[in-house]
């Protein structure tokens, strides 16, 4: 087993709370599958799509 003491627990806590974040990247796939559903009949696949397709958007 691993000891670390507090101190650098601590540390290491606030080392990693201070790291940005990284931006979720979405897929070629999943971008394919928007696409479709967006063009999609049925009313509620379209829906989701067209708001999957705004999030896509404003991610980038």
């Amino acid at each position: 087993m691993i000891y670390i003491n507090k101190a650098k627990y601590a540390e290491l806590a606030k080392h990693v709370r201070t790291l940005p974040q990284e931006k979720a990247r979405s897929t070629h796939e999943w971008e394919e599958v928007v696409h479709k559903m967006c063009a999609s009949e049925d009313t509620a696949l379209h829906d989701i799509g067209v708001k999957e397709l705004d999030e896509l958007k404003r991610s980038r």
